[in-house]
């Protein structure tokens, strides 16, 4: 018959299996990320927290991203304060990643050389220092993404820590290929 449309009823695909929580957690804590100890001053003093989620996000402004569980005493603070400082640790700090992991903010700070800048608590001999405004927040699932205009940047000279199962390691370059060898294939 023209001009008559007939549709058959398509069974719905089958449900995809959900993936592991456990292998997921294990994949992403092998993969190695930058360690960042993010702090902030709170009511009652300096705040701070190990943080593995930080990414450049823009150049004009310098910004940054970092994401922060929902309901966190740093969090509270940092967004209460509207400014933050990114300490990303050099190879010599290895302790503090377990120390700002865990831990009143008081036990975190005690005995961490740190000075006030810009009205943020910031770490002695750290890779780089940036000190932040609060530029804008997004929730997404069960973390508060903090975008931050970098408003100082210093950096000292030496290797920053990098996170690799959970365990500080030090990044070094790989050695260039030699002359005239051809790339991996």
């Amino acid at each position: 018959m023209l001009g008559v449309e007939t549709t058959t009823a398509q069974a719905d695909p089958p449900a995809e299996p959900g993936v592991d929580e456990a292998l997921f957690r294990a994949t992403m804590t092998g993969l190695a990320k930058c360690v960042a100890v993010t702090t902030a001053l709170g009511p009652d003093g300096p705040v701070g927290c190990t943080t593995t989620s930080l990414m450049s996000l823009s150049v004009a402004p310098p910004s940054v991203l970092l994401a922060f569980g929902r309901g966190g005493r740093t969090l509270d603070d940092l967004l209460a304060a509207g400014r933050f400082a990114v300490n990303v640790l050099s190879h010599t700090q290895g302790p503090l990643v377990r120390r700002f992991a865990t831990g009143t903010p008081a036990q975190r700070f005690r005995a961490t050389p740190h000075a006030v800048l810009r009205g943020v608590p910031v770490l002695h001999d750290a890779a780089v220092v940036m000190t932040c405004d609060v530029a804008e927040t997004l929730t997404a699932v069960d973390h508060v993404l903090v975008v931050g205009t970098v408003r100082h940047l210093s950096t000292t000279p030496g290797s920053p820590l990098v996170l690799v199962t959970g365990e500080p390691h030090i990044a070094t370059p790989v050695p260039p290929a030699p002359a005239g060898a051809d790339n991996l294939r």
